[in-house]
């Protein structure tokens, strides 16, 4: 047994009724345990699909990532980052944009909103139309908020971690972009 395949063992005695796990590189998964297709609840992993279907419609030019967004003073760059002001849970801000990060799931939820609109239809299907499909995930649904709301399984959360490592739908650039540092 290697140190992968020890290190993904240990999933067996977490005592949940249903586990899996994928170690994954540039080439693929390396290894992976558990049922690769069963749903499970993706929680904040939703997030980086919102983020990425932000960045398709900037690379598309439907949205610019210095535009007004979210509260007073923040922009589409301030919610991505966490840092437009906007608390965890709530709508009132409580801090300035760009002056501190702040974990927030109303920010994400209007940056789903935005790209639906932006994309003429629903939150779910624009990010069907921008990530999901495109990276095969066919499985996966959004079931409640554009910060949470992904359900699906390993296998689509696996071709969504492939394409972090190797990015085909946005350009390089503006990847580099999005993995920058900003508002330090």
């Amino acid at each position: 047994m290697t140190n992968v395949d020890d290190a993904l063992a240990r999933i067996d005695g977490w005592g949940a009724a249903n586990a899996a796990a994928a170690v994954i590189g540039p080439e693929g998964v390396l290894a992976q345990r558990g049922d690769p297709g069963h749903t499970f609840r993706w929680a904040s992993v939703t997030k980086l699909v919102t983020a990425l279907a932000v960045l398709v419609a900037v690379d598309d030019g439907r949205i610019e990532l210095d535009e007004a967004a979210g509260p007073p003073g923040a922009t589409v760059r301030h919610l991505v980052a966490h840092a437009s002001g906007l608390p965890f849970e709530g709508t009132e801000p409580i801090a300035a944009p760009g002056s501190r990060r702040i974990y927030s799931n109303p920010g994400f939820d209007a940056l789903g909103r935005l790209v639906g609109e932006r994309s003429g239809m629903a939150v779910e299907d624009a990010l069907r139309a921008a990530v999901l499909g495109p990276l095969g995930m066919r499985s996966t649904t959004l079931e409640e908020r554009p910060s949470q709301g992904l359900h699906g399984p390993l296998a689509d959360l696996v071709a969504l971690a492939r394409e972090l490592l190797r990015p085909t739908l946005i350009r390089r650039e503006l990847f580099a972009t999005a993995t920058s540092v900003v508002f330090p």
